[in-house]
């Protein structure tokens, strides 16, 4: 969870990417950003306290165009529970001019800690599944160009700094997807894998390399574009717990690899 506010990538991945991301006491992050055909907003923030694991108090200013709409301090509490953590956002802020409320502000912070909780992903032990979720600005139909055209998912597939060579891609149901995947040192991972079901809405395909598992993307279109959904079910649970610390992560970093692709074919 602490790594959700303070590693840059990780961030991103549900709040507005900085432009600048000085993470320490004193530090400043600047943004700006809005949605499509909207307002530009501009968030600006100085870091005043950090307590790794603990605490996080930072204020912020948030101008919409060239008009100030708010000054505030935000406090972020992590307190550890039995099946995870618990998170208290608390923020006091003084909102100018009537172009914000308390009330507009709660509701998009609230919107704001489910993209946060979408980021870090979901486990599931009973069921051996790992689930990563998100929402991106690009339509259904790009979201499906960057499966099916070869081209587009040797440039997306996988974690950070992995290339891949594609050697068998036969997109239908029964289909064969062989192809080595290359590691940022050169090593090569051979992999096969089986389409089961593919749609508009929903590609289904098991990895018939070890490990053995079942791969389902889920494609739903939302308000300012597509929600994308990532299961990974595993077969066995002493799989599922000796993967699931390296997968977690690396299935994040394969969708922050699928928006920057997709950020860059619709724009």
């Amino acid at each position: 969870m602490f790594a959700a506010w303070s590693d840059r990538s990780s961030k991103a991945r549900w709040f507005q990417p900085a432009e600048e991301f000085d993470f320490r006491i004193g530090g400043r992050e600047f943004s700006r950003g809005g949605p499509p055909g909207g307002p530009v907003y501009t968030f600006e923030a100085y870091y005043q306290e950090i307590l790794p694991n603990e605490r996080l108090v930072y204020t912020y200013s948030l101008d919409q165009g060239e008009i100030r709409i708010s000054v505030s301090i935000a406090t972020i509490e992590i307190i550890p529970t039995i099946d995870g953590v618990k998170l208290i956002f608390t923020e006091q802020g003084t909102f100018l001019d009537g172009y914000d409320t308390p009330e507009q502000r709660e509701h998009g912070t609230n919107v704001m800690l489910d993209l946060l909780g979408k980021s870090l992903g979901e486990s599931n032990a009973a069921t051996f599944e790992l689930v990563s979720r998100r929402k991106f600005g690009a339509s259904r139909n790009l979201v499906n160009r960057a499966w099916t055209e070869p081209e587009l998912l040797a440039q997306w597939w996988g974690p950070n700094g992995f290339t891949n060579t594609f050697h068998t891609f036969d997109f239908r149901p029964g289909g064969i997807w062989e192809y080595t995947m290359h590691s940022p040192d050169g090593t090569g991972f051979p992999n096969r894998s089986v389409f089961h079901e593919i749609g508009p809405e929903c590609i289904v395909l098991r990895h018939e390399s070890r490990p053995n598992f079942i791969l389902t993307f889920t494609i739903e279109v939302v308000d300012g574009g597509t929600e994308i959904t990532f299961r990974q079910t595993f077969e066995t649970e002493e799989e599922y717990n000796k993967l699931k610390p390296i997968c977690e992560e690396a299935n994040e970093q394969n969708l922050d690899r699928l928006g920057s692709l997709l950020k860059r074919l619709y724009e």
